[in-house]
């Protein structure tokens, strides 16, 4: 009977850090960036004092604040997909989320000097990227 812990060495984890990596280039971080330039040249650009005030309202900041972890998931599969789509399996999209948010906190440790990311946003990048990979879910019939 083999280890639990010897299929971690098989998986395609530069192709995961890849895809995780790929997807917060592309979403996380500039809307971070955007959102953290937009605060602080408000003073200095009229219409972006009328405009932040809306979109950081509470029901905006509820829909920035949960769509991103969701879409960032969905994008990582997707581009999971487009760098390694044989190795797509139940374990591999857990590794996913594993590797989206030690990439994640390693943006925010680096841009944004925060500490972690809450559990909301873990669930979210989880259900993200299930849901995006839900074709690949070889598993789930076993149990």
């Amino acid at each position: 009977m083999r280890k639990p812990l010897d299929r971690l060495k098989f998986l395609p984890w530069r192709s995961l850090f890849s895809a995780a990596a790929l997807a917060v280039l592309v979403l996380a971080l500039p809307v971070d960036l955007l959102l953290q330039s937009a605060l602080h040249y408000r003073e200095q650009v009229p219409t972006l004092a009328k405009f932040l005030p809306i979109l950081l309202s509470p029901l905006f900041a509820l829909i920035i604040g949960l769509g991103i972890p969701v879409g960032l998931g969905a994008l990582a599969v997707y581009g999971f997909e487009r760098i390694d789509r044989v190795s797509i399996n139940t374990s591999s999209l857990w590794a996913l989320v594993l590797c989206l948010v030690l990439v994640r906190l390693v943006e925010r440790g680096i841009v944004f000097s925060a500490i972690g990311a809450s559990m909301v946003e873990l669930v979210l990048i989880a259900v993200g990227v299930f849901w995006k990979g839900r074709p690949y879910w070889h598993s789930y019939r076993q149990w």
